[in-house]
């Protein structure tokens, strides 16, 4: 025995002692599943804008060899105001906008793009190549896009009849402004540019030519509308030499500036210039989900959240005790009563009932002044009546008996009967002093 242990009531698990989940557990859980939940949908909304974009193409997102990435770091060094734009730039209207299409874009796309009455810089593509297994972002076997297929973009950006030439070989270049053109007097040195690309054709004015005459920067006219011919000048390939990487800020600058003639394009304009990369698939779309997490529509979405939060409360917390179902079919006296009281009310006998209830007020009223001892239980009918009205006057009664009798008489709807019924109840606690 010594060896037993002594077991206690204490000891023994009960019915309803152990639980599954705590409560702290429980709400740790709702939380968490509610912060989810927000984190999923705002995640998926701005999924689109969250991408970094260095997928070795080129435009201003990539920092491959063909990316436009370096150049705006370099500008941003030199504290130029630049930006890269993934929506619609005609409210901002900056000075410069420089889209770098692909050999696949639309007119439609790039029509809804250009549209602006900013001064624009496009920059034809120049390598195509495939990706660096072992360096994501990066770009390797690069070689020059053949002329031939540079005609559909040509076509997208207006000059349906203009042809480009690649210059075989490599070495530095020397770039010159043509005279008339906002780059009149310039004159640039470049560092070594592989095969350079050149365009020409009608309705193109040359800005910037080569030692050979091969138009590097061209304009369209009538517009204000810039072709850059090779894009080695303001890519991340040229920005490896010095020489190119000035030259290639001159340009920027010289297109933003007006150059050395100083005419006054947009005196409004600013000093902004902006790298587009919606032609690049990188547009920043609309949606509805947007615009509940955006001004001014994000004030009403966190009233519903809050809202959502005092519902979740409301619901999660008991303000009183679990009301327990009932019968469709009650039993006993209650039954009895409730079926009896229906009965009366679908008759429409209620003031039937006023001469009933004044005989169980007086025999009330009659026991507690004492019954045998006053004499009140040998009488009957309207010495019963005198002898109440008696004994109100003695306790100060308001009313008597007797006019009771005549106002009970007289009911002949539910609102009389409850005038009288009240009456009669303050005569009966007026005749027994009970407590009101």
């Amino acid at each position: 025995m010594s060896d037993a242990q002594t077991i206690t009531t204490a000891d023994i698990p009960r019915d309803g002692d152990g639980r599954l989940f705590s409560p702290k557990i429980v709400l740790g859980m709702i939380l968490a599943g509610v912060f989810a939940f927000s984190a999923f949908v705002v995640l998926s909304t701005y999924a689109p804008d969250l991408q970094s974009g260095d997928n070795g193409q080129a435009h201003a997102l990539s920092k491959s060899a063909v990316g436009y990435g370096g150049m705006v770091r370099l500008l941003r060094g030199l504290d130029e105001p630049v930006v890269v734009s993934r929506r619609d730039l005609s409210r901002d209207q900056p000075a410069l906008i420089i889209f770098t299409p692909g050999p696949n874009v639309s007119r439609d796309a790039y029509i809804k793009a250009a549209q602006l009455s900013s001064r624009t810089l496009v920059v034809l593509p120049k390598w195509r190549g495939g990706l660096d297994p072992k360096h994501p972002g990066w770009v390797s076997d690069l070689k020059p896009i053949a002329p031939r297929d540079q005609t559909d973009l040509l076509k997208a950006i207006g000059t349906p009849k203009a042809t480009t030439a690649i210059a075989k070989g490599a070495g530095p270049r020397r770039l010159v402004g043509a005279p008339g053109s906002l780059a009149e007097g310039m004159s640039v040195d470049t560092g070594p540019i592989r095969d350079l690309q050149s365009v020409s054709g009608p309705g193109l004015v040359p800005v910037l030519t080569d030692a050979q005459g091969r138009i590097v920067l061209a304009r369209r006219m009538p517009t204000e509308t810039y072709i850059l011919a090779d894009p080695d000048l303001i890519n991340t390939m040229g920005l490896k030499d010095i020489r190119t990487a000035r030259a290639g800020v001159g340009i920027l600058r010289t297109l933003r500036d007006d150059g050395a003639v100083g005419r006054a394009y947009r005196q409004d304009a600013g000093r902004t210039i902006a790298f587009d990369v919606t032609l690049n698939g990188f547009a920043r779309s609309r949606s509805v989900l947007k615009l509940a997490f955006e001004a001014p529509f994000v004030g009403a979405t966190l009233c519903l959240v809050a809202a959502a939060l005092l519902m979740g409360l409301h619901a999660a917390a008991r303000f009183r005790a679990v009301r327990r179902g009932e019968r469709a079919l009650a039993l006993g006296k209650d039954a009895l009563i409730d079926n009896s009281a229906g009965l009366i009310r679908m008759a429409k006998r209620e003031p039937a009932l006023a001469p009933r209830y004044a005989e169980l007020q007086r025999a009330a009223a009659t026991k507690a002044l004492g019954g045998a001892r006053a004499g009140g239980s040998r009488l009957e009918g309207q010495a019963l009546t005198d002898f109440l009205d008696r004994q109100g006057e003695r306790f100060g009664a308001a009313d008597s008996a007797s006019n009771l009798d005549e106002e009970t008489r007289m009911v002949r709807s539910l609102g009389d009967l409850m005038k009288v019924a009240a009456k009669w109840h303050q005569w009966r606690l007026e005749m027994t002093r009970e407590r009101r």
